[in-house]
C-alpha cells in the first residue's frame, strides 16, 4: 500500500525520533525507499546542525579573555582609584579651606586691646598683673618700674594686647624723674645685665639720639629695653614688643612713636628674620 506524501511528511518527526510503531515505521521506510522527494526531506529533518569551527584554540581564547579582562579591571580599579583620591584632596582641599577661613576670621575677630591709663599699669605689670598679662612668654620685665610712684611724672602710657591665637604685648612707658630719681634710675638700669640683641629681627641698634639703657632681647619672644628718651631731659622711656612665631599680627608702627623702636626692627610677616629662621628648621 502506496501512503500519501502529505500523511508521510506529518510521521516524518515522529518517524525521525523513532516514535512510531513496527508497522508504521515499514510502511514510511518502504515510502522513502520509493519517494525522493519524502527522502531528501527525511535526511534534512536527521543531519545535525552544522557546528560552529573555532578558528582558534579554546584554551588560546579563554587565556586571550582572561588578560583581556584583567586589563579591564586593571583600568577600572585604577579610575576607581583616581575619582577616590581627587575626591578625598578636594574634601582636603575644603577642610584647610575651611581651617585656614576660620583662623583668619578668628584673627579679624579678636578684639585689640589699648589701655593708656597708667592708674591701670599694675594689672599689666609685676607680680599682681593679671593672670594674661603676667608671664608674656617668660620674658623678664624687670627693666620695666615695678610700680608707678607720685614722684615719677609719667608723660607717656600705653599698653595693647592682642590674642588672635597666640598673644602679643606691646607696651611703653615713658617717665620724667628729677635729677636724682633720674640718676638712680640710670644706675638701676646700669645695673642689669643686658643681652645680646643686634640682629635679632634685623635690628641693627639705636640712634644717639635714643642711646639704649638696658636690654633683655630672645631670639623669638622679641625684646624688653629701656632707652634714654629723645629730645627730653631725666626721661627715660621703656619698652616691650613680646610675640612669637617670628612676626606680630598687630601692625605695631600705628601703636607707638617710631623714634622708640630698635632701628631696622622688622617683625611683619614674611619678615627676612622670620624666612632665616624658619629656614634652619
Amino acid at each position: 500500500m502506496r501512503m500519501d506524501c502529505d500523511v508521510i511528511k506529518d510521521l516524518l518527526p515522529l518517524y525521525a525520533e523513532d516514535m512510531v510503531s513496527d508497522k508504521s515505521r515499514e510502511l514510511i521506510g518502504t515510502h522513502l525507499d520509493e519517494c525522493e522527494e519524502c527522502r531528501k526531506l527525511y535526511e534534512m529533518m536527521s543531519d545535525p546542525a552544522p557546528k560552529a569551527e573555532f578558528t582558534k584554540e579554546p584554551a588560546e581564547s579563554f587565556q586571550k579573555y582572561v588578560k583581556k579582562s584583567k586589563r579591564r579591571l586593571i583600568w577600572r580599579v585604577a579610575l576607581v582609584t583616581a575619582i577616590i583620591v581627587a575626591a578625598l584632596f578636594t574634601v582636603w582641599q575644603i577642610a584647610v579651606g575651611g581651617i585656614v577661613a576660620f583662623l583668619m576670621l578668628d584673627s579679624a575677630l579678636a578684639p585689640i586691646k589699648v589701655d593708656t591709663d597708667v592708674n591701670n599699669y599694675s594689672q599689666y605689670m609685676g607680680e599682681n598683673a593679671k593672670s594674661e598679662y603676667r608671664n608674656k612668654w617668660g620674658m623678664d620685665e624687670s627693666i620695666f618700674p615695678s610700680a608707678i610712684t607720685a614722684d615719677m611724672d609719667v608723660r607717656e602710657y600705653k599698653m595693647v594686647y592682642y590674642n588672635p591665637w597666640d598673644a602679643q604685648y606691646l607696651s611703653y612707658l615713658t617717665v620724667e624723674y628729677d635729677d636724682a630719681a633720674y640718676a638712680a634710675e640710670l644706675e638701676r638700669l646700669g645695673s642689669y645685665t643686658s643681652t645680646d640683641y643686634i640682629g635679632y629681627y634685623s635690628v641693627t641698634g639705636f640712634s644717639e639720639d635714643a642711646p639704649l639703657l638696658a636690654m633683655y632681647a630672645d631670639d623669638y619672644q622679641g625684646f624688653v629695653y629701656a632707652i634714654d628718651t629723645p629730645d627730653a631731659e631725666n626721661t627715660v622711656t621703656y619698652v616691650e614688643l613680646i610675640f612669637c612665631n617670628y612676626f606680630m599680627d598687630l601692625d605695631y608702627e600705628e601703636y607707638m612713636p617710631a623714634e622708640y623702636f630698635p632701628e631696622g626692627f622688622d617683625a611683619t610677616m614674611n619678615n627676612p628674620y622670620e624666612k632665616k629662621m624658619m629656614s634652619q628648621h
